[in-house]
This record gives structure tokens, C-alpha cells and sequence, in this order.
């Protein structure tokens, strides 16, 4: 009993700083496969490959390059919302962001959003009128302004740096002295408020997220995000919102695991994530993974 005790205040206690090792001149190389699954309309699968490079050493850190070398995706031609998630990925290929991290390799800017967005603009551009052109079906459900309205929003140097910082991202632990038990509240890229907490199991580090959101909480993001996404229903939907939640029409949750194996140099060797998200009875999973090359 004493020895089961003493082995459970040790793993309570166990404690994991992540600051890779960076000097001018790094390369790191990933591999990542991802499968999304959307309700009714089959499996979007993504493969890319991420290079991320130290290019400078500063005073205060370093200055990173992160390029998508490669980016293949592969979904039903009817799969309207698989051709959307799958632009918003292909459209990053062969560009390169470039950040400033600090002396733990803790994210701190975007360097050049100015350079980029106009590419990413140009490549959205490109992307929505073939996706008309291959399916055009969907101008009846959404005008090509509101398209790129939706994509463009994905694509601010302020979304581009919250993705650096996602969970598959392996910037996201960097700066952190992770302990079993310990908990941190974030909010995702979709605007919800989260709670993650981590398990420190020897090198390997556990993830798990769950959402963490009152009620009122809940209520002003979805009016939020119907005013932006259908203004013309806002209206009813603010004065039936009470019912529409109580009947489950408007019902979110979002969980998410992730495991992240470390080197010996504090760079992270591997990743694995499953995201499920759930909305208005629909569920979406995500299930990814990101090697070191």
C-alpha cells in the first residue's frame, strides 16, 4: 500500500519542461496525415509535409521560416464542404511564414503578414472560382463574395498564427513546464472557450481537451456567428434561441486528445490527435498525425 502511494505522489508530481534545442541553421521536417469525417458525406484525407527552419538567432529567441512543401488531398468531387476544407489547405502550399519565437521556442509574432496575405488572397481567389466552376451547384447556396468571405477569414495573420499554435502543431508545448494534473483554458480557432489538461507520462505528454462554456456563454457566440454567416435569420434566431438550445438544434461540444512524444532535444518526434466536434446533431472527428521526417 505504501509503495502504491509513494508511486502515485511520484507520477502527481512529474514535470516536463519543452524547450527545444534551436541554433541557427535547424531544420525540422514533418509529416502529417489527416482524415476528417464529415456526417453524410464521406472522409476528406489530407497528407502534407511541413518544413520548419532557424534562420536567425536574436536577442530575445529565434526567428523561424515554417513552409507547407507539399500538400495533397483527396475527397469526393460532391463533397462540397471536403473541397472547402481542402482549399484552405492547398492554398498554403509553398508559402512560407516566418516567426519570432522566444528563447524556449515559445511562439511570440507573425513577421511577415504582410507579404504573405496578398498570396493567400490571390491563391483564394483562384481556388473559388475553379471550386464554382467544378461544382456549380453551390452558387445557389453561397455567392462567391461569401465564399471568400469565409475563406479569407481563415487566412489573417491573426488566424495563421493560432494555427501555428494548435494542438498539431509542434509549437504548441514550447515554453511550457507541463505537470500531471495541471490545467489551461484556451479558446480554439472556432471561437470556443476550452480546458486541456496534461499528464506527463516519461517523455511522452497527454492533452486532453474539453469545452468550457456557460450557458449565456454558449448563446452569444452562436448569435455572433449566425449574424456573420446568415444575418438574415439573426433576428429569428435571437428570440428563439433559448428553445432551439433546450431542443438540442443548436447544441455544441468539442473534445480533443492529443499525444505528443518528445526527443531527447526537446523537439517533438511525433503527434497524435483526434478532435470530434459536434454540431446541431451533426458530428465532425478529425484524426491526425505528424512524424519527424
Amino acid at each position: 500500500m505504501v509503495g502504491l502511494m509513494l508511486t502515485a505522489a511520484i507520477a502527481l508530481q512529474a514535470q516536463l519542461k519543452v524547450a527545444p534545442k534551436m541554433e541557427k541553421g535547424t531544420v525540422k521536417t514533418y509529416v502529417g496525415q489527416t482524415t476528417i469525417t464529415i456526417p453524410a458525406q464521406g472522409d476528406v484525407k489530407v497528407s502534407d509535409e511541413t518544413k520548419y527552419t532557424v534562420v536567425d538567432a536574436t536577442a530575445d529567441g529565434y526567428v523561424i521560416d515554417i513552409e507547407s512543401v507539399d500538400v495533397k488531398t483527396e475527397c469526393d468531387a460532391s463533397n462540397i464542404a471536403g473541397k472547402l476544407i481542402a482549399g484552405a489547405q492547398e492554398i498554403m502550399k509553398g508559402i512560407t511564414f516566418r516567426i519570432a519565437v522566444d528563447k524556449d521556442g515559445k511562439v511570440q509574432r507573425l513577421l511577415n503578414g504582410d507579404e504573405v496575405q496578398p498570396k493567400l488572397s490571390e491563391c483564394t481567389d483562384a481556388f473559388i472560382d475553379q471550386l464554382l466552376k467544378d461544382i456549380p451547384q453551390l452558387a445557389s447556396m453561397l455567392s462567391k463574395d461569401d465564399l471568400k468571405k469565409q475563406m479569407a477569414d481563415a487566412i489573417t495573420p491573426e488566424a495563421i498564427l493560432q494555427t501555428i499554435q494548435e494542438a498539431t502543431s509542434p509549437f504548441v508545448l514550447n515554453g511550457k513546464t507541463i505537470t500531471t494534473g495541471a490545467q489551461e483554458d484556451y479558446v480554439s480557432k472556432d471561437g470556443l472557450k476550452m480546458r486541456r489538461m496534461y499528464f506527463v507520462q516519461g517523455q511522452n505528454i497527454v492533452a486532453n481537451s474539453t469545452l468550457n462554456m456557460t450557458k449565456d456563454e454558449m448563446k452569444e457566440m452562436i448569435i455572433k456567428q449566425v449574424e456573420k454567416s446568415a444575418p438574415d435569420q439573426a433576428a429569428m434566431v435571437k428570440e428563439n434561441i433559448d428553445q432551439l438550445m433546450s431542443t438540442g438544434m443548436l447544441k455544441m461540444d468539442m473534445k480533443e486528445t492529443a499525444t505528443y512524444e518528445l526527443q531527447a532535444d526537446g523537439w517533438v518526434k511525433s503527434i497524435k490527435n483526434e478532435t470530434t466536434t459536434e454540431t446541431m446533431g451533426q458530428q465532425l472527428v478529425t484524426k491526425s498525425t505528424a512524424t519527424l521526417k
